[in-house]
């Protein structure tokens, strides 16, 4: 059995912030110096007002000179200027980080789905996956660079002009120029958790949408087989519009929070300029500090509205970074159990004991007290219905899930104590899909070896697999771009270059599951030749395991196994099968289409599991298969 991917410590995950805490701690000089530069440009830029109100008092008394205007002016100009280099400073630091932070949590995301095993995609689309990488990441971008300038400058630029309005102006008219101000905690705490909220909303439709996005392109020849443009179409547009909705209700939100914040201002604003119009009439403030506080006012505006914007990007951030800290804390399945002495494994013996295994949250085994061996230069067959275990034992060999401890040996090693490179490097294995990337032919070949492809190797490789002729035909050869997915070759063409893959790889283990399903029988038997006796000898004492529905493919197999429910129901070489007269010997009758209709035998009933054995066992079957284990 084995536990699914879960947070880490099965504990709730954590609010996310600790992301972008360990961030700005690791480059904790960069964004000292980004505050130290913006914290002195907002002082500064809190100087000037106090400047012009000193100029509009000189004048008014009416010892204003020529040097002493030069002076202030020449101290406004001195003061405005560093006030710009620093704050370019500060923003220059932020945003490269916001760019640095961007990149590392994207690394840590691809690093993340690395280890994450078949359960966790099961259960999460591709979209929303996308949508983490690139909204949610986005999202923590502008927090991390605007965010943080915006706030420092606010606050700062905010305490500044405080100070110069409490203790060098008149406290009473730099109160009522405040009050209002002072409603902007309270508007936070009511719009704060709503904006939130939704933003987290709007990210999972985006998701959504961006899935949908993903199988329309994806199945795009299916669509216009099936002539169902106009379906697809309204599956896109519903999805669209309720996207549309959920970014509007975000809008709305954000749009009142973020035009009340500058209207407090506004209202600060008018009360500076009716009480301090009255205090000035009365000669309690100097004119010079009347437009002083106009001015603190007007430059506290723009920060003000920025705050109110930044308030409303760290409550999205605050959804993002939660889905984010939510996958990244999530703790795979199957996790590294070697020690340092780990080596790889030479020879490639297996040896399966009594292994029974099922998929974590269900009640049926799929594998039930299974056991055989395969001793290197041997190839074991396994064939069976939909569900009844193939594909399953495969993944446990490569520890795509975790089997149980002392069931699967590899050289007379339990797999557990390999490392799962160690042990991943020493098989190849070719999937039901044969998934190839957009890529040349020869880059999909050589995918195994970093660097650039031998091309030697290469063709050696497609020759065994018997896509060398092929390929032969292609305008640019091994340099032919196949396209997403390979989408410009025919499927047979897909499952030879993935088996040519298989051989460049050239491992002591090599699995095909059902690999050679969209061949035809003159061309599989001309591969399995090839990939019996090879072109040189390197390939004779790797252990082969064949997984397929058509009993030609694994007929000279050293053994074969014949699965049901999870168990083997059968079990010996061909003729013995075929000897024993069970299901397999019935099932060979039926493809080989050996039954003669003259024979006074009565006919063969055939029974269900192997009308299912005739189906073809493509991907989604399998996924179908699965989520009906769980």
């Amino acid at each position: 059995m084995t536990d699914t991917n879960k947070t880490a410590g099965s504990a709730a995950p954590r609010s996310g912030w600790h992301i972008l805490g360990e961030y700005i701690a690791r480059h904790r000089l960069a964004y000292l110096t980004a505050v130290l530069s913006i914290a002195l440009s907002s002082t500064l830029a809190a100087i000037i007002p106090r400047l012009v109100g000193r100029l509009a008092d000189t004048y008014a008394a009416g010892t204003l000179t020529l040097p002493s205007a030069r002076h202030l002016a020449l101290l406004v100009l001195a003061t405005g200027t560093a006030r710009v280099l620093l704050g370019w400073l500060g923003r220059f630091l932020t945003a490269q980080h916001g760019r640095i932070i961007t990149f590392d949590i994207r690394d840590a995301l691809f690093r993340k789905w690395e280890t994450l095993t078949p359960a966790y995609y099961h259960g999460h689309s591709t979209g929303e996956l996308l949508s983490h990488a690139l909204s949610d990441v986005d999202v923590v971008r502008q927090v991390a660079a605007m965010g943080i300038n915006t706030a420092i400058n606010g606050v700062f630029m905010l305490g500044a002009s405080m100070y110069f309005m409490f203790f060098h102006m008149n406290s009473r008219l730099a109160l009522a120029g405040l009050v209002p101000l002072l409603a902007i905690p309270a508007l936070i705490r009511h719009f704060g958790p709503k904006i939130k909220r939704q933003s987290g909303i709007f990210q999972s439709t985006l998701g959504q949408m961006s899935q949908t996005v993903e199988e329309i392109v994806g199945g795009i020849r299916t669509v216009k087989a099936f002539s169902n443009e106009p379906l697809v179409e309204k599956r896109f547009q519903d999805q669209l519009t309720e996207l549309v909705e959920q970014k509007m209700r975000f809008v709305r939100l954000s749009a009142i929070f973020g035009a009340l914040v500058p209207l407090m201002s506004a209202f600060g604003f008018i009360a500076v300029i009716w009480y301090g119009s009255f205090l000035a009439i009365r000669g309690e403030i100097s004119l010079g500090n009347l437009i002083g506080f106009l001015l603190y006012l007007t430059l506290l505006k723009q920060p003000l509205e920025q705050l109110g914007n930044m308030l409303n990007t760290v409550q999205r951030a605050s959804a993002s970074l939660f889905r984010l800290s939510e996958l990244l804390e999530v703790v795979p399945d199957t996790v590294e159990t070697a020690g340092e002495d780990s080596v790889p494994p030479e020879t490639g013996h297996i040896e399966v004991r009594d292994l029974t295994f099922r998929y974590a949250g269900t009640e049926r085994d799929v594998l039930r007290s299974l056991s055989f061996s395969v001793a290197p230069g041997k190839t074991l067959g396994i064939v069976g219905s939909i569900g009844s275990g193939k594909t399953s034992l495969a993944h446990l060999l490569l520890r795509l899930y975790e089997p149980p401890a002392g069931t699967i040996f590899v050289d007379g090693r339990d797999i557990r104590s390999y490392s799962l490179e160690h042990l991943r490097r020493a098989i190849a294995y070719v999937p039901q899909n044969s998934f190839l990337f957009s890529t040349s032919v020869s880059e999909n070949i050589a995918f195994s070896h970093d660097g650039a492809p031998d091309q030697e190797a290469v063709v050696r490789a497609s020759r065994i697999a018997s896509v060398d002729e092929d390929v032969a035909k292609f305008p640019e050869g091994y340099a032919t771009e196949i396209g997403e997915r390979g989408v410009r070759l025919s499927g047979g063409q897909k499952q030879r270059v993935a088996i040519a893959r298989m051989i460049y790889k050239d491992s002591p283990i090599r699995i095909l599951d059902d690999s050679l399903s969209a061949v035809d029988t003159r061309t599989e038997r001309r591969i399995l030749e090839n990939l019996a006796a090879g072109d040189d000898g390197r390939l004779t004492n790797s252990v082969t395991i064949v997984v397929s529905h058509r009993l030609s493919a694994v007929m000279n197999a050293d053994e074969i196994l014949l699965l049901e429910d999870g168990a083997v129901a059968e079990r010996g070489s061909h003729a013995q099968l075929l000897a024993l007269g069970g299901t397999y010997a019935r099932l060979w009758e039926l493809q080989a289409g050996e039954v003669d209709k003259s024979d006074s035998i009565a006919p063969v009933s055939v029974p269900a599991e192997i009308l299912e054995i005739l189906r073809t066992e493509d991907e989604e079957a399998l996924n179908e298969s699965v989520e009906d284990a769980k």
